[in-house]
């Protein structure tokens, strides 16, 4: 049966501890560190996803100890049987500005063949200092420099095959991609990505901000579900994690029943 999991919140975590959350797994993020994945990991399997910042395959030198020490803690502690993270950016330095996106200054874009040397060479040490396989993930394209070159399907293709790494697909990041570089449909856009490699799904709902589709994390409805269908059946066999914002405890809950009939009637 398909896995089902879910990324980490507060209520997330109480209801591990409670002992009513129906997931197999528990996606917890680098970023948050070492000291709180104990509080998951003693009650659901944990998939690690992304190492503290400010760790990008873009950057120059990503390797810091201060970075690759706990993540090694964290990665040690949650047996993941893959790791995770983002493909990388490209711009050194870029980061959220208030919003749902990241930005970077006009002076600080690399170059495409800077981004992919960079992101070639450290994705291929990232993959042997895992010791697991690495799975990369696609991002959400946005005009703000943070995202040039890296979404087009062709090269996020070649650079797994550089690195000898499989895909995680952001589904979300995949329709915001297709509608803010101006895809004639998603379809097209997911067809042309490496879907015969994708080892793990993040779902969520996207939102909106003026023209732009943007990823707020949303609780998934009906017409996401039918995406997702269409995404499992040009996948082989992924793992499916629910992706979404802090919510309350009975939404999480709902969210997770609706996620479980959907799996178990496809």
């Amino acid at each position: 049966m398909q896995k089902l999991g879910i990324s980490v919140s507060r209520s997330v975590r109480a209801l591990a501890r409670a002992g009513r959350l129906d997931a197999d797994y528990v996606v917890y993020y680098g970023q948050l560190g070492p000291a709180g994945l104990q509080d998951v990991v003693q009650h659901k399997p944990v998939m690690l996803h992304d190492l503290p910042e400010p760790f990008w395959l873009n950057y120059e030198n990503p390797f810091l100890d201060s970075v690759m020490v706990p993540a090694r803690q964290m990665l040690d502690a949650a047996r993941s049987p893959w790791l995770s993270t983002g493909i990388g950016a490209s711009a050194e330095p870029q980061a959220h500005r208030g919003g749902p996106y990241r930005e970077g200054n006009v002076e600080d874009l690399q170059t495409r063949e800077r981004v992919i040397e960079n992101i070639t060479r450290h994705g291929r040490r990232l993959r042997e200092w895992a010791g697991v396989p690495l799975a990369l993930e696609n991002f959400n394209y946005h005009p703000t420099n943070a995202y040039e070159y890296i979404c087009e399907p062709g090269l996020f293709t070649s650079l797994l095959d550089a690195i000898g790494a499989d895909m995680l697909l952001d589904l979300a990041h995949a329709r915001i991609s297709a509608h803010n570089m101006q895809w004639p449909s998603w379809q097209q856009y997911l067809q042309a990505l490496p879907l015969s490699r994708v080892r793990e799904v993040h779902f969520t709902r996207p939102g909106w901000q003026r023209d732009q589709m943007v990823d707020l994390h949303q609780p998934v409805q009906a017409d996401d579900l039918e995406i997702l269908d269409w995404v499992l059946d040009h996948t082989p066999q992924p793992y499916v994690t629910l992706e979404v914002e802090e919510l309350p405890e009975d939404t999480v809950l709902q969210q997770l029943a609706l996620m479980r009939q959907f799996l178990k009637n496809r």
